[in-house]
């Protein structure tokens, strides 16, 4: 509508007020976009309540980041009552080159409309992605007079790509009743047959398409505040009420003129609603908001927003602050609070670690008894110690990025958030899972509290998928004082306090055998090679030093007798290799003789150094090859240049030697018959230990 064609009583008065007033309600930090949905409908408009349930959709699944509001214009938007149509929902409408019911743009991304099945997919696109500046404020409404005084606040948190941006504030309406064209269709706003229709546009503030603003540089603050007299009826003929209960006002920053409407919307907000009154003293608590400021200790400030909402200034209050419903602790504030205007008060709190409930009170303003409160959950995830060896320390923060190294990005700061150190983000890496260490050296002094932060912009960390990687923090005795994987998501956070030590340290001298695990006093080396170690571990406030040395196992060799001619026969070996024996005869010198009646497979366990080795060695009692039909096995073809059929009653297991006595297979049968594959092996002779369930015999076999 074009307000200067109303009387006196529905005038717009206008205050400006740039970069004056210190921030109340905006955040400061970071934020990833809100999302706004500008819904073209028409009550006649037989799709569009399909077009309400997909925009209502994506408000309900992102509370307190989207929303829709719908314009009604164009020629499925009738003007009998209830008429929905104003100016601005014309001059939107024909600015996005509607060209059909119901269409809609999202954070007015799209030089024209799109149809609501693109809606879903331009909101995600639009959430995910980094705002450059946060929107937030307030609206203060004297029902009576029906004044509200708005103020809106913006911060830039990265620079915008234009000097002036634009300034948009429109109000919205709930639950109006009146005829939709298969409403019925929409059955959570279809009542008892009648529609009612939600978040209407029903006026514009601000001028069609935004004041300007400006600076638009990183980190600049700009106030501005409103006076805007709400209508009792908006749209000729047949307007509509405006129903004070259900309004609300949101704010948005559009980037530039782009043809005739101002777009993209960088972000958006709703305004908070707070009500104004005749009272000459009415403060009211608007918000409790976590100090962003990290520390190691218990005791935290939060920032408590007081509005006044009555006709004299607030000049002290005397505020009573609970803990998890422990004794109210009294504090007393003073300063200046004008009526309409808003001050955030810093208030210390004592907190438990994990989730705490704060309860503020302000009971008096001015001297004057008042009620008004508020309960805020808050959490306190504490702190850990890190320790270093001296007051100050060189400490080494290692990056393992994964193959994305361009999504990566970490920091570490003091606690007045300075940064001491950061990195990333780094190059992306060939090779499904490449991985690629990236290491920095800082000092860390001893009384400090610090924070790391470390962040993956695709949420998915810097692990799993594409590499495992890590991330974490060395002093200089290679001790590791911060230890975080990659499965972090989107963020990891840790909260230290640097805590200077003298290290109680142990030297560990230790030997094991080649093939051993050492695992004393927290060190897991398992299954050693040979060689020597040194290696440190933390572990029971000790920090141990170990001094491993791994000794290879003896190589034991077995010679002698390979082959006698006659059972019984003796047959003498001779082990070397190590310093002490234990023979299978139970023998224990280097040299032994024995006389087998039958193929006979002797063992021998070599010791040296505390360490053992092994060999194994077969004396043969040569009778022919026939001589095997004779022992209760048959083995055919003997020699073979494949396949060995080998048949004995009751066999269980058959063990392959080579004559130096090397297993080369242990094969489990439990059956009378047994088809032998030796196409791989080598040509030669072959030993065949064939375990029945009542006797182990040894026979010869030949590979062509």
């Amino acid at each position: 509508m074009k307000r200067k064609l109303f009387v006196i009583s529905l005038m717009l008065l206008l205050v400006f007020c740039d970069n004056l007033y210190a921030q109340n309600f905006v955040s400061t930090a970071p934020q990833k976009k809100n999302v706004l949905i500008e819904e073209f409908t028409g009550r006649n408009c037989g799709y569009c309540p399909d077009g309400h349930i997909i925009a209502n959709g994506i408000v309900h699944d992102n509370p307190g980041r989207a929303w829709a509001v719908n314009v009604h214009a164009g020629g499925y938007a009738p003007t009998s009552y209830p008429n929905f149509n104003v100016t601005e929902s014309e001059q939107i409408m024909y600015a996005f080159n509607v060209t059909g019911f119901p269409s809609g743009v999202v954070n007015r991304s799209t030089a024209d409309a799109v149809s609501r099945g693109s809606w879903q997919s331009y909101a995600n696109q639009e959430l995910n992605q980094s705002a450059i500046c946060n929107v937030g404020g307030q609206v203060v409404i004297d029902e009576e007079t029906r004044m509200a005084n708005i103020t809106v606040e913006v911060y830039y948190t990265a620079s915008s790509n234009y000097g002036s941006n634009y300034l948009n504030i429109i109000m919205l309406q709930d639950s109006i009743f009146g005829t939709q064209s298969n409403g019925y269709t929409n059955p959570d706003q279809y009542v008892n047959g009648t529609y009612c229709h939600m978040h209407i546009l029903r006026d514009a503030v601000t001028s069609m398409w935004g004041d300007q603003i400006s600076p638009t540089n990183v980190g600049t603050l700009i106030t501005k505040q409103y006076t805007y007299e709400i209508p009792q009826i908006i749209g000729s003929p047949n307007g509509v009420e405006v129903d004070l209960d259900n309004i609300y006002f949101l704010a948005f920053v559009t980037e530039r003129y782009q043809g005739t409407p101002t777009r993209p919307i960088l972000n958006v907000n709703e305004l908070y609603r707070i009500e104004g009154t005749s009272q000459n003293i009415s403060p009211k608590i608007i918000s409790i908001i976590p100090s962003s400021k990290f520390s190691c200790s218990n005791e935290k400030h939060v920032s408590v927003s007081v509005n006044n909402a009555g006709t004299e200034t607030i000049t002290s209050m005397e505020i009573e602050v609970s803990v998890n419903n422990g004794t109210p602790i009294k504090q007393t504030w003073q300063g200046s609070i004008p009526q309409y205007q808003t001050k955030s008060i810093d208030v210390e709190v004592e907190l438990e670690e994990g989730t705490n409930t704060i309860k503020i009170d302000v009971v008096k303003a001015n001297g004057i008894s008042c009620e008004t409160s508020m309960i805020k959950t808050v959490e306190n995830e504490g702190w850990s110690e890190i320790m270093i060896n001296s007051m100050e320390e060189e400490v080494t923060i290692e990056i393992m990025q994964d193959k994305y190294g361009a999504q990566i990005t970490w920091k570490l700061l003091a606690s007045d958030e300075s940064v001491i150190a950061s990195g990333g983000p780094y190059t992306n890496l060939s090779g499904a899972s490449a991985t690629e260490l990236h290491e920095v050296k800082t000092v860390l002094s001893a009384g400090e509290c610090v924070k790391f932060v470390i962040e993956d912009s695709m949420n998915n960390g810097i692990c799993c998928n594409y590499g495992n990687g890590y991330y974490r923090i060395v002093n200089e005795n290679g001790m590791v004082i911060l230890d975080g994987d990659g499965a972090f998501g989107s963020k990891a956070e840790h909260v230290m306090s640097v805590v200077y030590s003298e290290i109680v340290t142990e030297n560990i001298e230790a030997q094991i055998c080649e093939g051993e695990s050492y695992t004393e006093y927290g060190f897991e080396l398992i299954e050693m090679e040979a060689g020597i170690y040194h290696e440190q571990n933390f572990y029971d406030d000790t920090l141990f030093i170990l001094n491993l040395t791994v000794v290879s196992n003896p190589e034991v060799v077995i010679e002698g007798d390979a082959e006698i001619s006659i059972m019984g026969e003796s047959a003498t070996l001779t082990a070397s290799g190590a310093d002490s024996y234990l023979w299978s005869t139970g023998e224990t010198t280097a040299t032994i003789t024995v006389a087998p009646e039958e193929t006979t497979s002797y063992s021998v366990v070599g010791t040296k150094d505390g360490c053992e080795g092994s060999a194994e060695f077969i004396v043969e009692v040569t009778v022919g090859l026939e001589e095997n039909e004779k022992n209760n096995a048959k083995i055919y073809p003997n020699p073979t240049n494949g396949i060995m059929q080998i048949e004995s009653k009751g066999m269980k297991k058959i063990t392959v030697f080579m004559p130096n006595g090397q297993c080369l297979e242990n094969i489990v049968v439990n059956e009378d018959v047994y088809l032998l594959d030796m196409s791989c092996y080598k040509s030669g002779v072959y030993y065949l230990r064939i375990t029945n369930s009542d006797s182990v015999r040894v026979y010869k076999t030949m590979k062509l």
